[in-house]
This record gives C-alpha cells, sequence and structure tokens, in this order.
C-alpha cells in the first residue's frame, strides 16, 4: 500500500467543505493533488493557494482554480508534508527550497495539517536545518554561524554550477543543529540580518498530523502531544 496515496485519500476528508485550501510543497503533496483531481466538484468550488511556483503549476495541470499569495486571502485551511519530524512533534521542512512561503501560509491559514510517513520520525540528535538566506549576506551568514560552532552547507543544485535559489530569489543554507535547540535556534537566527526564514515549524504552526505506513496503519498527532 502506497503511505502517500494513503494519506491523500484519509486527508480528502478534511478538504470536502472547504472553500479556499492552501496547499505546501513536495512529492506526498503531489500525490495529494492527484487524488484530489478527482473530485470534479473541487474543480468548480474550491479556490487554491500554493506555496511554490511547483504546486501552483501541478494545481492548474490537473485544472484547479489558483489564486495569488498576493491576494492575502486566508485559507480556511492549509495541507502540507514534511521532511522530518522529532519525538518532540516539531518538524523541519525545506527540502524543497519553500521555506518562507511554507510559514507564510501556514501561518496565516485557520486550520493547519501536515501529513507524512512514520519514516520521517527521527530521533537524532542532530538535524540539517534549511535556512532561506538574502544572497548578498550568504557569507556573512554562514561565516558567522561557523564562528558560532555550526557545520553549516550552502545548499548546491545538481542542474547548474551554484547555489540553489528560492521562489523568493534566495539562498538556502543547511545549519546542523540539536534536535533539542530547534526552538530556540529559530528564535536565534532570525536576529541575524539577511536570514530570511528556517524550515524550522514549532508545535504553534499546526493543529496536527497525520502519519501512515505501508501497512495501512494512520495515526494523528495533535501539537500537544508528545510523538
Amino acid at each position: 500500500m502506497d503511505p502517500k496515496e494513503l494519506l491523500a485519500t484519509y486527508t480528502l476528508n478534511y478538504l470536502r467543505e472547504k472553500k479556499i485550501i492552501g496547499v505546501g510543497t513536495g512529492k506526498t503533496v503531489k500525490k495529494l493533488i492527484e487524488v484530489l483531481s478527482k473530485e470534479e466538484n473541487l474543480k468548480e468550488t474550491v479556490l487554491f493557494v500554493a506555496s511554490s511556483l511547483d504546486t501552483e503549476i501541478e494545481l492548474s495541470k490537473h485544472g484547479f482554480k489558483v489564486i495569488s499569495l498576493l491576494s492575502a486571502i486566508q485559507p480556511e485551511i492549509y495541507v502540507d508534508s514534511f521532511d522530518v519530524v522529532t519525538k518532540d512533534g516539531i518538524m523541519i521542512k525545506g527540502g524543497g527550497g519553500a521555506l518562507l512561503r511554507e510559514k507564510l501560509l501556514t501561518y496565516f491559514s485557520k486550520y493547519r495539517i501536515f501529513i507524512g510517513e512514520f519514516n520521517k520520525l527521527k530521533d537524532s540528535k542532530l538535524i540539517d536545518v534549511p535556512i532561506e538566506v538574502v544572497s548578498v549576506g550568504v557569507s556573512y551568514v554562514k561565516d558567522k554561524l561557523e564562528k558560532m560552532g555550526f557545520a553549516v552547507k550552502i545548499r548546491e543544485g545538481s542542474g547548474k554550477m551554484g547555489p540553489i535559489i528560492s521562489d523568493n530569489g534566495n539562498a538556502i543554507l543547511d545549519v546542523s543543529v540539536k534536535t533539542e535547540n530547534l526552538c530556540e535556534f529559530d528564535r536565534m537566527i532570525k536576529t541575524i540580518p539577511s536570514v530570511v526564514e528556517t524550515g524550522i515549524f514549532c508545535k504553534e504552526l499546526y493543529n496536527k498530523i497525520i502519519l501512515a505506513n505501508e501497512e495501512g496503519r494512520i495515526e494523528e498527532m495533535y501539537a500537544g502531544d508528545g510523538i
């Protein structure tokens, strides 16, 4: 059983009565859009807001009505995937480089659901955290963090020379952070000029996490729960 399809089908129950839906980025979200495309009435009655250009294209390709983030319309619900979730319920996102837009939609949506496979639940002591940085400040920020004792890499693409650029025209740094200090790091790093956003999603940024596996097991975790 494909856990991504299982998650998408399960999440559909939360979306059928909504009129404005925010959608995140990633492979699990693409599967959700594929499942949603079978619900023809959604194409006529629902407006979608996407966290990335990639998701906007995917939604449009399946015939959905997509509105710009510039509209400032508040989604009734936001659905996204994640890269990692810790045992304390802190998520790491940003594998697709859409950090700022994902967090923007999360913050301004009325209800937030994140979906992912059980194998993304990690118990490691160190986690790589993506940081979106204005390009002119990349070397300054990298040097600052290294002097503070952090291991830092500039994220580079495989299709071209040089760093990956986000939808906002910024560079991405990946920083190795102790799991127990994630939310503290999130607050600290934003005091450094040219840092735009991080991929750390603390508990105040979501209502529910839904996990699934290949055996068909589904489990819901709330922001107040330990995982």
